[in-house]
């Protein structure tokens, strides 16, 4: 009885090895000659031409870091503010034209202490780089979150 069992389990193990050394995939599909050749790429083309297209968002050339530098430059922390101890994020939206200049610049979340409405006056002064897709400009709208710490950008002023 034992040699009928482990005869059965070597004719299983050994049909299960030469299924898995075929050439067939689990789907049963074999592919015909022309979808082989279908996929042979010609030697000596660019194949990556139709991904090298410039899209991107607009941005601040200089960067980011630059971007608030120049913010945190531009704009007098009120000492009501600093004895408040102010802290949070401003935002400021505004549109990006075709040609980078600054459009609407308007806040959202207001921070107070008139701090708002200097970043939006600074802001409103900047080029940026506009939004493109496929080498074409066009205008596209920009919500920007700036961190302040009225301790922090006073005693940077000093």
């Amino acid at each position: 009885m034992k040699l009928v069992i482990l005869n059965i389990l070597f004719l299983l193990l050994s049909g299960l090895l030469t299924a898995q050394t075929e050439n067939n995939s689990s789907t049963g599909f074999k592919p015909e000659n022309k979808d082989i050749e279908q996929k042979k790429l010609e030697p000596g083309l660019n194949y990556n031409v139709n991904f090298d297209v410039a899209n991107h968002e607009a941005f601040f050339a200089a960067g980011e870091d630059s971007l608030f530098h120049y913010l945190y430059k531009n704009i007098q922390i009120p000492q009501a503010a600093v004895d408040a101890n102010l802290a949070g994020n401003a935002m400021i939206g505004f549109q990006v034209n075709f040609d980078g200049k600054i459009q609407g610049a308007y806040s959202i979340g207001k921070v107070g202490f008139g701090i708002d409405d200097q970043l939006v006056s600074a802001i409103s002064a900047l080029v940026f780089s506009p939004a493109t897709q496929g080498n074409t400009p066009y205008r596209s709208e920009v919500v920007l979150e700036i961190p302040l710490k009225a301790v922090y950008l006073s005693n940077m002023k000093k």
